[in-house]
Parts: C-alpha cells; structure tokens; sequence
C-alpha cells in the first residue's frame, strides 16, 4: 500500500494499521464495485487495475465520468460527501484492491497530516479538471476534445489510452462513430496512431494544436 501517493509518507506501524482495517478484494474486468445510489462506506484503495465511476441516462446510454488506475485512491468526494451518489464504480479490468470503512478513513485524514494534504490537493485537481472538461464539452468540437482529452494522459507514457474506442466514447461522453471519426482525423495529422497496445501519441504538439482547433 506505500505506493499509493497518499500513503507513501505513512510510517511502517500506521501502513500495517491499514492493512489491518481493511479487507482485500479482486474484481474481474467488468465487476460492478459499488451500484450507483448505494452510500459509498468504503474506500477503495486501489493497489492495481483501472476503476470507473459510471453513470447510466435514462436513454441507456452510459457515461464514465471519472476513472483512476491504481495505485491510487478511488472515489474520495463520494466517502467523504457520505451520501449516497448516483454514480457507481465498475472495475474495466482485473483489480486488485482493499476496502478501508469510510469511518476509518476519515480518522485517518485527522490524524496524519500527510495524508490530508495530498488527498485536499487530488480533490482539488479533480475538480479543476472536471471544470475543464465541461467547457471543452461545451465549447469544442468532437476531434479538439478527443485531442485535449489524451493530450491531459500521464505525459511519461505515449500509450494516451489503452481501452476501446467504445469505452473511450464512454469517458467523454461522445458516441461510438464520433470518437472514431476525431480518432482518424488525428491518426491523419500524425498526431496519433492506433497500435495494438491502444492509442499512441506520436506527436505531442501536433496534438496540442489540434486541441485548440475550434
């Protein structure tokens, strides 16, 4: 668990208290986690795997507004509001996990200072890139918001995404053949190219233009 960001300036005695406080799980690919509208009384410590927050529309279509590949804490906003939020979590691919009760995680966050800061500053970085992403949805077209969205990819790995381009329209909200559409048109000004590993960035600037393209 010290590789999680959060966690890693826990001492030896504090990270085995965790451990003890908490239950490991594993989700196969697909797993639903939590349901939405069901309160969120565990955090998730994500020790591997990719999780997603997902949101169903009454058309049935369905969105994943957030996702967070391990290590890292999921869902922090949803534990900490204590309600009950109308987005669930599903594991997109094989977890590894453990469950830390929200009571337990919330006397963690008074006790150790290191820990709250880290988890303040996520909250507030999420958040700014959800204010960010609503106005590249608001304002951009479809091949710019595909750009400024793999652009915003860990910048050290050149795989930007490595899921389907079913699960990619999933995450910014777009359909199927948009996604595809903005993907060949990036993929034709080398921007990007699609491998077997998932969607390579060949040319970071060239993307970064494009996501100004309005």
């Amino acid at each position: 668990m010290d590789l999680i960001p959060a966690l890693r300036g826990l001492s030896t005695v504090e990270l085995e208290a965790v451990a003890r406080d908490s239950r490991a799980v594993r989700f196969g690919a697909g797993a639903m986690i939590r349901p939405a509208g069901e309160q969120a009384n565990a955090v998730v410590l994500l020790l591997s795997g990719t999780v997603v927050a997902t949101h169903t529309a009454p058309t049935g279509g369905e969105v994943w507004p957030e996702q967070w590949t391990g290590p890292a804490i999921v869902d922090k906003s949803a534990v900490l509001d204590g309600g009950t939020p109308s987005t669930g979590l599903v594991a997109i691919t094989g977890v590894i996990a453990r469950l830390l009760p929200r009571i337990r995680f919330l006397r963690l966050l008074d006790d150790e200072q290191s820990v709250r800061r880290h988890v303040l500053g996520q909250l507030a970085r999420d958040a700014m890139a959800s204010r960010r992403r609503l106005a590249q949805a608001v304002t951009l077209p479809a091949v710019a918001q595909v750009a400024a969205w793999l652009n915003a990819q860990d910048p050290a790995d050149r795989v930007a995404w490595r899921g389907s381009q079913e699960q990619l329209a999933r995450m910014l909200g777009l359909s199927r053949v948009t996604i595809n559409r903005a993907l060949a048109r990036l993929t034709a000004a080398g921007a990007v190219r699609l491998t077997g590993q998932g969607i390579v960035i060949d040319d970071r600037g060239r993307l970064d233009f494009l996501s100004h393209d309005s």
